[in-house]
């Protein structure tokens, strides 16, 4: 079993103190710089685009990140999306 650090799992509120689970659709309010510093501009802009937009909750990890979605390629035999991990509080429960 892995040992979780402190301050974890984040507790899965939204910035509303509403209760976050797989399967809610939020709206992100918040692309952290630490998300994207990393990342190649062409990605970049495409993550930033997503502040503003209503998600899907898909997975909740161990450390309490939400991780949500959103599609930006779906045909019959193709998917793409960006999948974020994002703290509860940059995100709000619509």
């Amino acid at each position: 079993m892995k040992k979780i650090p402190d301050g974890y799992p984040l507790e899965p509120k939204d910035s509303e103190n509403n209760l976050l689970k797989e399967g809610d659709n939020v709206k992100v309010l918040y692309i952290p710089d630490s998300l994207i510093n990393d990342l190649e501009e062409d990605a970049k802009k495409a993550i930033k685009k997503c502040k503003g937009q209503v998600m899907n909750i898909y997975e909740v990890d161990d450390y309490g990140f939400m991780w949500v979605e959103k599609p930006t390629l779906e045909t019959k035999n193709s998917y793409e999306s960006y999948r974020l991990g994002m703290e509860p509080k940059h995100l709000i429960k619509v």
